[in-house]
């Protein structure tokens, strides 16, 4: 992308022409046409806009082309994510009123990045392990529109701990898809395995590990059913989960692409009432069910296991994620800012301890300034602070 001229004023300039590739991040379409207004007034010139489209691994690229007139004023917006050919008399020009969804580029963008992976690396369908809950139900959403209902194979794996208000959304939400949901039921492989275990676990208490169990079971069928049908394996896993560790190593980060990895869960409760406030059912009702939306979070991995007794609401959470990861804030910048300090910290810790996880996680599409695969990394092993 072009730096703002500084330096000097031009003169006889009748057209810049900016060609870029430049990556999509959430937002950044007016950063660009901040930037393309103070050269076009600075330059008194007018100026185009030309950008690329697709992706590549992480990257994608969002297109969006338009021409700005010498005040600023944009004259032609052209498509996100598609490629387009058009003639422009500037000679008569009309200032364009295009209103720009932020939610609707965000999907698009989510989507193609999906459907390129797939395609470069020759998959045509793909596995999605369905837990009831909303990260997974926006990646089927967005992975059916993408591909179509018969390409998708949503699976249910409960266990004694799965609730049937999970089950029941899962079935609602592949119904309104159009796609069939496939059961396997882990339980009685999870006692089995704890059986196998027990000598070697005597006298310890329950935690974290027996919790784990599931979600490692999970990734095992899953992934057994992608290499065996060579479908790719969605994971499911959102930006807020990932920052703080509140995802299992070979369990729900199993897969081939994280489609949610650099969105944070606040963004997905957003996507999925835009697009339920623009699609319905053969019935005229949300394709993604409310109860999906509106209950509190949990990972069912024990009795009553809610998000919220590990971490604080996402709309906190994610505020101070955003200030740590994406802008690169000390803690006491943020606890200036009305956050507990005793939160802070506890948040910065979390980051910390599972960035091994991340080092590990597979890869996906980059939607903020700050990805946690190649935009931010820190070691692992040094115990540093800040």
């Amino acid at each position: 992308m072009w730096r703002e001229n500084k330096g000097f004023k031009t003169e006889n300039i009748d057209l810049i022409i900016s060609i870029n590739a430049s990556p999509y991040e959430i937002g950044k379409d007016k950063i660009r046409k901040k930037v393309a207004k103070k050269n076009a007034i600075n330059s008194n010139s007018e100026l185009i806009y030309l950008n690329s489209v697709g992706s590549q691994d992480d990257l994608i690229f969002d297109g969006g082309s338009f021409l700005m007139d010498k005040l600023g004023n944009i004259i032609s917006q052209q498509s996100f994510f598609s490629e387009s050919n058009q003639i422009i008399n500037t000679e008569s020009p009309k200032i364009s009123k295009q209103k720009i969804n932020q939610n609707k580029i965000l999907f698009d963008a989510l989507s193609l990045s999906l459907k390129n992976y797939a395609d470069k690396n020759n998959f045509n369908s793909f596995i999605i392990g369905l837990s009831g809950g909303i990260d997974s139900a926006l990646c089927l959403a967005i992975a059916a529109k993408t591909f179509g209902p018969k390409n998708i194979q949503p699976y249910y794996l409960p266990t004694i701990f799965s609730s049937k208000e999970s089950e029941q959304d899962a079935n609602n939400l592949s119904r309104n898809f159009d796609i069939k949901l496939r059961k396997l039921n882990i339980d009685s492989l999870r006692k089995s395995i704890i059986t196998l275990l027990d000598p070697y676990f005597k006298n310890l208490p329950n935690d974290a590990t027996e919790e784990n169990l599931q979600s490692r079971l999970r990734g095992l069928l899953l992934m057994a059913i992608s290499n065996k049908t060579n479908a790719l394996l969605i994971a499911t896993g959102n930006k807020s989960e990932y920052s703080v560790g509140y995802a299992t190593l070979y369990g729900d980060m199993c897969g081939g692409f994280a489609l949610l990895k650099d969105l944070y869960k606040t963004r997905v409760y957003d996507l999925c009432n835009w697009i339920n406030n623009n699609n319905f059912n053969s019935q005229g009702k949300n394709m993604i069910p409310c109860n999906i939306i509106s209950k509190e979070p949990t990972a069912e991995l024990k009795l009553n296991q809610k998000d919220s007794d590990s971490l604080p609401p996402y709309e906190i959470l994610d505020q101070i994620l955003e200030m740590l990861i994406d802008e690169n804030k000390d803690l006491q910048s943020i606890i200036n800012k009305g956050f507990k300090k005793g939160l802070v910290v506890k948040i910065w810790k979390m980051i910390k301890n599972s960035e091994f996880k991340r080092y590990q996680s597979a890869i996906g599409p980059k939607l903020t300034k700050m990805a946690l695969a190649n935009d931010r990394r820190f070691p692992i092993t040094n115990k540093f602070e800040i």
